[in-house]
């Protein structure tokens, strides 16, 4: 059971961890579902940033799209026998759109990733794995913590109910977006107790029976832990090991 969590977009940095994420699909079977926010017609176009690297490592592959319209649009629909899929890709964008597409599906989510159906979120699809999400924000307390443009429409920092496949939250483009500050802010009002703030082109990769994880790509994850009337720091390095 395998999270591959990216701090941004599509990056030939991070083919360690697609070649990782289709090695599990491949024991799995060929079924690989990727979610988009939009109908097939907004998105259509940015299928393929997302699939294209998969089938390049499996060609074999059948990609089922998952178009996350609004409700006005009628119900979404995910791919037929959803517990014989063999890999779950979220991909990138307006966060709280992603969160809120998704949230009605959260069970489903859940036992696929229990069943060990690994799952590939690139951003937003990273962000909102958490038992509780930062979908966005740019002020805590009407004082700025972050960069206006990463508000994601909303001023005052934003969090909800995440997926709950782990229990920590999830940050993204740590570095290139000064989102620790938003981390830091994000403990000291709650109601999480830990952020992991991930650097662009890079993964933090979790066994999610174990707990293990490690940080592959060209950055790092830093751990935000909150104890009390303390912020504790760790910096989890990339693993060499691992390549990117």
């Amino acid at each position: 059971m395998t999270l591959f969590l990216v701090g941004g977009g599509p990056s030939q940095t991070l083919a360690p961890v697609l070649d990782a994420f289709v090695r599990e699909v491949r024991d799995r079977g060929e079924r690989v579902a990727i979610a988009l926010l939009g109908s097939a017609g907004e998105s259509a176009a940015s299928l393929d940033n997302y699939a294209e690297p998969i089938i390049a490592r499996y060609p074999e592959v059948l990609i089922e799209p998952i178009w996350l319209t609004d409700e006005d649009e009628g119900p979404i629909e995910w791919p037929a026998e959803p517990e014989n899929l063999a890999g779950l890709i979220v991909a990138g964008g307006w966060t709280p759109g992603y969160l809120e597409a998704l949230s009605g599906w959260r069970e489903t989510i859940s036992t696929l990733v229990r069943r060990g159906i690994p799952y590939l979120g690139w951003s937003a699809g990273a962000m909102v794995v958490g038992r509780h999400a930062i979908v966005g924000g740019w002020q805590h307390g009407g004082r700025q913590v972050v960069p206006e443009i990463v508000g994601e429409g909303s001023t005052e920092l934003d969090i909800r109910d995440g997926l709950a496949l782990i229990g920590p939250s999830i940050e993204t483009h740590a570095d290139t977006q000064y989102l620790i500050g938003r981390a830091l802010a994000a403990l000291q009002i709650g109601p999480m107790s830990t952020v992991a703030a991930i650097d662009e082109e890079t993964a933090l990769v979790i066994d999610v029976s174990s707990g293990r994880t490690k940080v592959v790509g060209r950055g790092k994850v830093t751990w935000v832990t909150a104890d009390g009337d303390r912020l504790l720091v760790r910096f989890e390095p990339r693993n060499p090991a691992a390549g990117g």
